[in-house]
């Protein structure tokens, strides 16, 4: 009865973190799968040793599970290892399959996109002398601890070469990002493009004209 019990609370608090991680688009729910640290701590799951996308607990009855462990992976991961017969774990591969679950890596600003947006308004500088309203595109790489390196103006940089400049100081000067992977073993690097619009002080620009 005891190590039912434990299974079961094993097996809710995954489903919980499983569910948090997948929706990736929610940038409240986002707060919440990610940690207040600079380093991922997904847990994955892994079935009879074996990790099968799209995968959880949720997938099988909780008296099904005949053994659960909390260890790490091969790959240094947080992880919860079930172990299940041979007919449930064809199950769960079965519903696993009619699961669509984007496995990309994905990242963002610590905060979400509204917070970064406020981050670039407080921390540019720019040029003396600028007129108008311009955007620079830049590249920029992203590492599984969710530091950045390498920024490179994208495509088309400015006429203006302090804003070039600029841009790449801003994207230099960008704290750790959080990053987040849902494959164990395929943790790299990987590119991220942020627009960087620079606005002359003291005026507006409405549709592309500007007013005092």
């Amino acid at each position: 009865m005891k190590n039912l019990l434990i299974v079961s609370l094993i097996l809710t608090q995954s489903c919980i973190a499983f569910a948090q991680n997948y929706c990736v688009n929610d940038t409240i729910i986002r707060e919440i799968q990610f940690p207040i640290t600079l380093n991922d701590k997904t847990e994955f799951f892994y079935f009879n040793d074996e990790w099968i996308p799209g995968a959880h607990p949720g997938l099988v009855e909780a008296d099904a599970i005949q053994k659960a462990e909390v260890k790490n992976d091969e790959y240094g991961n947080p992880a919860i290892f079930l172990t299940v017969s041979p007919e449930n774990l064809a199950q769960i591969k079965a519903e696993a399959r009619k699961v669509w679950v984007d496995l990309d890596a994905s990242c963002e600003f610590p905060g979400g996109n509204g917070k970064l947006k406020e981050w670039l308004d407080e921390n540019i500088r720019i040029p003396e002398g600028f007129k108008g309203s311009e955007r620079v595109l830049v590249k920029f790489t992203v590492h599984p601890d969710g530091s950045i390196s390498d920024p490179t103006i994208f495509r088309r940089p400015s006429k203006n070469e302090a804003v070039n400049q600029e841009a790449l100081r801003l994207v230099n000067a960008l704290p750790n990002f959080r990053v987040k992977y849902y494959i164990p073993h395929l943790k790299k690097s990987f590119s991220y493009y942020l627009p960087i619009t620079f606005k002359e002080p003291g005026r507006i620009f409405i549709r592309g004209e500007a007013s005092e």
